[in-house]
C-alpha cells in the first residue's frame, strides 16, 4: 500500500485537527478516489514504492505531489490527471 499525506496551508491534515465533519468527509473522499485510481494502475509492490502529497491552502485548492521512481510516478499522474 502507499502513503497519502495531506497538508492545507501549511499544517499536516489529521483526524485530530480536521475542523468539521464536511471537512472530515471532503478529505476522506479525496483519499480514497486517489487510492482506487492508483491502485487501477500499478501493482502493489509498485504501490508501496511511491507517496502521494495533497497540498493546498484550502479544501478548494489542492494539487497533487507523487513520489517514488520516475516510471511509477509517471503511470499515477497519468491516470490521475484523467
Amino acid at each position: 500500500m502507499f502513503e497519502v499525506k495531506m497538508t492545507i496551508n501549511g499544517k499536516p491534515m489529521t483526524e485530530a485537527n480536521i475542523q468539521s465533519e464536511l471537512e472530515k468527509a471532503m478529505l476522506e473522499a479525496i483519499v480514497q478516489g486517489i487510492e482506487e485510481t492508483v491502485e487501477s494502475v500499478v501493482s502493489n509492490d509498485e504501490a508501496s514504492q511511491i507517496t502521494v502529497n495533497v497540498i493546498g491552502t484550502d479544501i478548494e485548492d489542492l494539487s497533487l505531489n507523487i513520489t517514488g521512481p520516475d516510471e511509477i510516478v509517471a503511470k499515477v499522474e497519468a491516470a490521475l490527471a484523467e
